[in-house]
Parts: C-alpha cells; structure tokens; sequence
C-alpha cells in the first residue's frame, strides 16, 4: 500500500452514511487471544475479494485471562498500539470502512467492554464481541469462498483462546461448537518449558481429547472426511512437514518430536513469526493430533483463517444494500 492520501472525516469506522461505490475498500480485524490481523480488500463483481494487504501482530492479548479474569494492562496496551498502526495503514492505503470482531480472550475478560470502547473511541474500528457460533458462521462462510466444500469435512479454527468446530456435508453445516481449548489457553496451563517436554504436550493432547471425547458429533454415512485446519496453527504446521510433504499423522508426530527439541526463537526465525507465536504452536499443533485421535479423518489439509473473509464478504453485502437506500 504506497497511497499516503490523507483519509477524510467521513472515513472515519461506523460512518453509516458514507455509500463508496462502486468498489470501496474494507478493512477487517480478527482480535483474537493470541495474535491481532486485518485484511484489507475490495470486492469482485463475481461475489469474490481482491486482497489489498494483510498483517498480522501477536500480542497475546490473553495471556493469563483464565487465572486472572481480565485482559492485562501491559497487554491492552500492546493490542491498542498494534491496531491504531494497523488502522493508519489501512486508512492510508483508501480503506473508508474499519470493521472487526473481537473472540474469546476479550468475550470472557471482565474488561473485555472497557477494552472494545477503547478499540471503537481511540482507534476508530467499529468492532463487536462474538460468540462461539457466529464465530464459526463467519469462518466457515469465508472458506466457503476460497476451497471446495463438497463431501464431508471438519473444520478445526484453532485459535488462542478457544477451537471451534464445523461439521459439514456439502455445503450444509451439520454441526459447529465452540471449545474452550485454544493454544494460548493450553500453553498457559500446561507448558512451563521452551522447548516443551514431552509430558507437556502430552498433556496438551489429553486436555483436547478429554473435552471431544464427550461431544456427541453426527453421524454422516460417507467414506472419506477431510479435516481442514484454519489459520495460523494449520499453516505454520504445514510450513514445519519436511520438503512441504502431505500432512499425515504420522508426519505431524515428527512436527511435534521437532518441537520438543527446538526452541520457539529457533522455530520463530525458521518461520519468519514473532517468538511469542512460536512459544503457543506445540499446544497448537497437539490440538490438531488430539482431533485426528478422536475425529479418524482420512485426509488433513490447512487454509488460512476465513473469519476476515466472510466478514468482509458480509460488509461489502451491507454496503451494497445501504447504497440502494435512499438518505
């Protein structure tokens, strides 16, 4: 993004009667407990995106939320910095709407309000607290649009705070729930270590496996069902499998054998992310291989995170309808 055009007033997030046609820019934020993206896009006449920019941030927003109840000062302030540089770019490259959703660190801290004023005031990102299922709703509305749906998958968001869990059958959600089993959550209370020990992220593994061995899942009658991993966990994971081979259990075994040896600076500098994104992917990734003991899926695949994507497909349906609108 090189256009350092000055924004006007009435591009300002939450300007309702601002009608950009006919291709606006929207930012979107995804506030999630460990790291902090936007994308930043236009839309396409065939119902798709173009995709200006990303960025990403991991501030570890909820660090420490599940002992303490609140989102920590040191750590508000570092998400508040990270989103007013991520709203100036966005406004300098023409974005005139800044949206976003803030998940499970911020919907369970007891400041979590207090916070999201300070997002909406300060920074100017019209953004809103979600629940679990309307988490995974725009998750799996946004990878509706990049893979293909058809037969049965699993889609696994691992986040930082929570995994949430859609089960569908051609296009059809059968099942979604939202877990409190996220891998900032489970680094917390499980790994004291860098790197890991082995009884950690056993430990890991068996706390994911305890919560889905009591879930009743639907029973869909087809042979083959996909597991497909969003986001960040799903895509360092793939980068971590030797010579960017299929991913197998047998070849995310040998992921986490890895991480038990390698410290998070030496995975970070590897995989080009922040050392505090590095420190949470072992309980990450054990929650993908505690879904592959519970779930037996026959193949395992990863795409990005759909959360931004159907909530900017979601905007620029808004935007379109507010345009037809008269004043």
């Amino acid at each position: 993004m090189t256009d350092t055009t000055e924004p006007s007033p009435r591009d300002h997030a939450g300007d309702r009667r601002s009608f950009p046609a006919p291709n606006p820019v929207v930012a979107a934020f995804d506030i999630g407990s460990n790291t902090i993206k936007m994308t930043i896009a236009q839309p396409r006449a065939d119902g798709g995106l173009t995709v200006l920019g990303t960025e990403s941030d991991t501030v570890r927003l909820g660090m420490g939320v599940a002992d303490s109840g609140v989102l920590a000062d040191d750590r508000v302030a570092a998400a508040l910095a990270a989103l007013t540089g991520m709203a100036d770019r966005a406004r300098a490259g023409g974005a005139v709407r800044l949206i976003g959703v803030a998940t499970e660190a911020t919907r369970t801290a007891a400041n979590g309000p207090a916070f999201l004023e300070q997002v909406r005031t300060v920074v100017g990102i019209d953004v809103r607290v979600i629940d679990g299922d309307e988490e995974a709703a725009l998750t799996f509305r946004g990878l509706a649009a990049a893979i293909d749906i058809r037969g049965q998958i699993i889609v696994a968001d691992i986040g930082g705070g929570s995994t949430e869990l859609i089960l569908a059958l051609d296009g059809d959600v059968r099942f979604a729930q939202s877990f409190r089993l996220g891998s900032g959550a489970l680094t917390d209370r499980f790994v004291r270590r860098d790197p890991p020990g082995i009884a950690e992220i056993d430990a890991c593994r068996d706390a994911t496996r305890d919560v889905l061995c009591d879930v009743s899942f639907p029973t869909v009658q087809t042979h083959t069902t996909r597991l497909v991993a969003v986001g960040g966990t799903g895509e360092f994971l793939a980068r971590l499998v030797p010579g960017g081979g299929v991913l197998s259990t047998k070849s995310i075994d040998g992921v986490l054998a890895r991480l038990q040896r390698t410290p998070a600076a030496t995975i970070a500098a590897e995989l080009a992310i922040p050392e505090a994104r590095a420190r949470v992917l072992p309980a990450g990734v054990a929650i993908v291989r505690a879904l592959i003991d519970v779930l037996q899926p026959t193949t395992i695949e990863v795409t990005q995170s759909g959360i931004r994507t159907g909530l900017l497909l979601a905007a620029f349906a808004e935007i379109a309808a507010e345009s037809t609108t008269p004043i």
